[in-house]
């Protein structure tokens, strides 16, 4: 009986043993398989499918372009293996101050959108306020030999830093009369940008085109002496500046800008060869140079289409833009795609940017003729000849494409566009001689002084 209880005892110690050491076992085995999911769940966060939110303006005329290409971005992402998708998210809204202010709310509300698109004149302040990511580093994987490097430098560039990218262009050219230079026997204004007609050859020329009365007179020239021009790529072309000196006080009245404004003056006044706002009040600039009573029109790339589907009765020129001294300059008008600082997946964000810049999304917006010109160098060439069909020149079209190596922005910044509201308002009256040209600069120096202290108090 003794050996029988200790034979048991035994036996049981054994089956004890075995039973401890499959549970160590099965332990073990359960740990890795944790492990190994937590891993598989790692790698799967790090490759998780990533929404992003696109702002966007609904403007309903615009809508199906930027669409087309945020749709073909998206083919692009899915093609280069990357696990992103954009959303676009409407903003309804009918102005851009509307979009920005509803932007904003969502930022500070941490729902921030993760991209979108702005105006230009609003980056100064969207920069200042810390709402755009810094892109600079992340532009070094954007090769920019694809691209027309001046549209960069527009207002989304700041202190040496990028803030947006542009979403396409609108710039400035000379449109002109062929048949009524041909019946008069004067020669053609140049094509070559880094030698344009002179300022004192447009006005000589602009003279010999004006005569008539009333409803059936025709003008030398059409163009608006707004800011943005007389102040900006005329003024750099006489050697002036653009509009600011560095720190941002008004150069307006510079001599080598007093001089373009004083161009126009004698234009206005003395020549009457250039048409009054009276004279554009039923019938505007470019409208009259549709109707074949304006020789030469200096005006924006947002022409191309009734150049080429409303102008029947005569051949259409394109010039390089009227210059002080030889090189001349054309101002550009650019929106900015930006990442909003509230995003939360920032690579992720640069990634879709970088699609969205691809070829294949340029050619789809292009396709559309939304958002301006594209800034692409293929995209644009393969499309520049449709957009104006036969109605121009090799030559013509050569001076449209080669604008683009000479555009200068608005030196917009955070006071700038109350700025230009306003001296924008006193315009008319000096083009109505009720204000001297010199008159006109003193007040428009004033405006900008005083905005610019106003922005800055309320900064402090």
């Amino acid at each position: 009986m003794l050996v029988m209880a200790f034979m048991m005892v035994v036996m049981a110690a054994c089956g004890g043993g075995s039973s401890n050491s499959n549970s160590a076992e099965n332990q073990t085995s359960e740990t890795q398989q944790e492990v190994t999911s937590d891993n598989e769940n790692k790698d799967s966060t790090s490759s998780a499918p990533v929404t992003l939110t696109f702002a966007m303006q609904a403007n309903a005329n615009e809508i199906a372009g930027w669409t087309a290409m945020i749709d073909a971005a998206n083919k692009k992402l899915k093609a280069d293996g990357k696990n992103i998708t954009i959303k676009i998210e409407k903003i309804n809204t009918s102005t851009w101050p509307e979009y920005y202010q509803k932007v904003t709310a969502q930022i500070a509300a941490g729902k921030s959108p993760d991209l979108g698109r702005i105006a230009e004149s609003f980056m100064p302040q969207i920069i200042k306020k810390d709402q755009a990511l810094d892109i600079t580093e992340m532009m070094k994987s954007l090769d920019m030999s694809k691209y027309f490097e001046n549209t960069f430098k527009n207002a989304g560039y700041q202190d040496g830093k990028y803030y947006g990218l542009p979403s396409g262009i609108y710039y400035m050219l000379m449109y002109y009369n062929k048949d009524m230079f041909k019946a008069k026997g004067i020669a053609e204004p140049s094509h070559d940008w880094n030698n344009a007609i002179s300022f004192s050859q447009v006005r000589d020329i602009a003279k010999q085109f004006t005569s008539g009365e009333g409803s059936k007179k025709t003008f030398g020239l059409s163009a608006g002496p707004f800011l943005s021009y007389a102040g900006g790529m005329f003024s750099l072309s006489n050697g002036g500046k653009n509009i600011f000196n560095e720190d941002l006080t008004p150069a307006i009245q510079e001599p080598a800008t007093k001089e373009v404004y004083q161009w126009f003056d004698d234009m206005l006044r003395v020549d009457k060869s250039v048409p009054r706002p009276t004279d554009t009040k039923i019938m505007g600039g470019f409208d009259m140079f549709k109707a074949g009573r304006i020789a030469m029109a200096i005006d924006g790339t947002w022409y191309i289409g009734s150049v080429k589907n409303d102008i029947k009765n005569f051949n259409v020129g394109i010039a390089a833009i009227p210059a002080g001294k030889g090189q001349a300059y054309s101002s550009q008008f650019i929106d900015n795609f930006l990442i909003w600082k509230g995003t939360k997946h920032p690579q992720e964000s640069w990634e879709a940017l970088q699609a969205i810049y691809s070829k294949e999304a340029w050619d789809a917006l292009a396709k559309t003729g939304v958002g301006g010109l594209p800034i692409h160098r293929e995209t644009f060439d393969e499309i520049k000849q449709s957009l104006f069909g036969d109605k121009i020149s090799a030559e013509d079209l050569d001076t449209f494409t080669k604008a683009l190596d000479h555009t200068v922005s608005v030196p917009y910044n955070a006071f700038y566009e109350e700025a230009d509201q306003k001296i924008n308002a006193q315009l008319d009256t000096w083009l109505l001689g009720k204000m001297s040209v010199d008159e006109f600069l003193t007040k428009s120096t004033q405006i900008l002084l005083e905005t610019k202290e106003k922005t800055e108090q309320k900064a402090n």
